[in-house]
Order: C-alpha cells, then structure tokens, then sequence
C-alpha cells in the first residue's frame, strides 16, 4: 500500500512537473511572437521607406521586370516596393481593389494582376533579406487587411510563392490565416494575352473573370485562365458587348 502510495505521489509530481515545463513553454513562445509582431510594425514600414529610396530610376515597365529578375535583392526589393507606393492607392496593398486599367495601356494585361504580383515580388525580395523579412511581413499583412484578397490571391497561388509565404510565417511569426486552397500557375504570375475564349469555357475550366477595367469580377468580358498564365477576351453570343472586346 505504501508502495502504491508512494508511486502515485512520484507520478503527480511528474505531471506537475511537466505542467509547468508545458506552461513556460507556451509562454516563451507567446513572448517570442509578441516581439515579433512588435518587430513587424516597429521595423516593417521604417525599412520599407529606407528601400524605396534605393529604387532604380526607370520606367514602370523597368522597375516591374527588376522587381523579379535584379540580379541584386536589394534592387529587386527597392523596385517592387517602388510600384507598391506608386500603384496601389496611398502606397496601401489593402487597397488592392482600386487599382484598374492595364500595363502597359494598350495590352490587355491587368494592371491589378501586376499591381498584385509586384507586391508579391517586392515580398519575396525582402523576405530574404535578414534586415527586410519584417517589411515583408508588414506588406502581407497590409493586403490581408482584405478578404477578398486573401480569398483571391492567399487561397489560390503559385507554388514558387506559397514557399516564400510559409518561410516568412516561420521567421517572423506573422499573425493571420493564410492558408491556400489550390497551388497553381506560373511565377510571376501575370498572365499573357492568349486572344479570345468562350464564356460557357471560362466558366466550366474556371477561369477568373475580370471587368471592363481589368479588375476582379464574378463576370466580364475578360476571363485569367491561372493556371496556365494566360488572359483572355471573353465571346458570349448572349452578350453583343463583349463580342466586339475593347478597341
């Protein structure tokens, strides 16, 4: 009986124990992520007006080609998050939405698809710089300030860029749900125009559809096949408008 009593006595002490080494571990861990997130509101957006200042000088269609193929981060950087202050509205990824019409004008390549990839490109860059991963984080979370981005670009993305995402997360414990649904497309992700596709296609192959200005839609005269890097005019023979496209 005392044998028994003495083992039962051992074994809550064990579990007392372990309690408590559980306990501090999750409070460790707490504490880490709190500096962290200190980190990326402190640090994000200091670093990212000190990079914006080494952008290269250039066109917008330069600084886009540079922001994924600089031969330098830094460059890459500098350039992505040049188009990021210059494109979305108030220097804000949040305000993804307002960016319309397309790059360059005459094309039929979204200016918002490239807006997007551009802060993605600008994210990518920064997250492998030790001194720049905390802008990154603070970009993200900027843009996942919207829903409908993260239901748009977060939940469907390449594969190249969902690596990059789930490395920032790890090293900086950048709060927020960002899981995806479906891994797709090339990288960069801005499509090629590939001429015209019927709606009835579109809509089986699911594309995603865009407006008359290039942006995100439920339907519109233009479809993203993302999955093959391509966009599209749509032909509706119910719909005399999207037939004859944009001039």
């Amino acid at each position: 009986m005392k044998k028994t009593a003495a083992l039962v006595i051992l074994l809550l002490t064990a579990l007392i124990c372990c309690g408590a080494a559980s306990a501090d571990d999750r409070w460790d861990k707490m504490v880490a992520q709190m500096e962290s997130r200190e980190k990326i509101r402190n640090e994000g957006p200091a670093f990212l007006s000190q990079i914006a200042l080494l952008a290269p000088a250039g066109s917008d269609a330069e600084l886009w080609r540079l922001s994924y193929s600089a031969p330098s981060l830094q460059t890459a950087a500098a350039a992505g998050v040049a188009l990021v202050k210059k494109w979305f509205p108030d220097g804000d990824p949040a305000n993804w939405e307002e960016v319309v019409g397309f790059f360059p004008s005459n094309s039929y390549v979204p200016r918002q698809l490239v807006a997007v990839n551009a802060l993605f490109n600008a994210v990518s860059a920064l997250s492998r710089m030790e001194e720049g991963k905390y802008a990154a984080a603070w970009l993200m979370l900027r843009f996942g300030e919207s829903s409908r981005g993260r239901l748009i670009f977060i939940y469907n993305m390449p594969e190249q860029f969902r690596k990059t995402l789930d490395r920032l997360i790890a090293e900086t414990s950048m709060p927020g749900y960002w899981e995806s649904d479906k891994i797709e497309g090339p990288w960069p992700f801005v499509p090629r125009y590939n001429g015209t596709v019927l709606y009835d296609r579109a809509v089986t192959e699911n594309y995603q559809f865009l407006n008359g200005m290039g942006g995100i839609a439920g339907s519109g005269p233009y479809a993203w096949d993302r999955a093959r890097g391509f966009v599209y005019r749509v032909i509706d023979p119910n719909n005399s408008i999207w037939i004859k496209g944009r001039d």
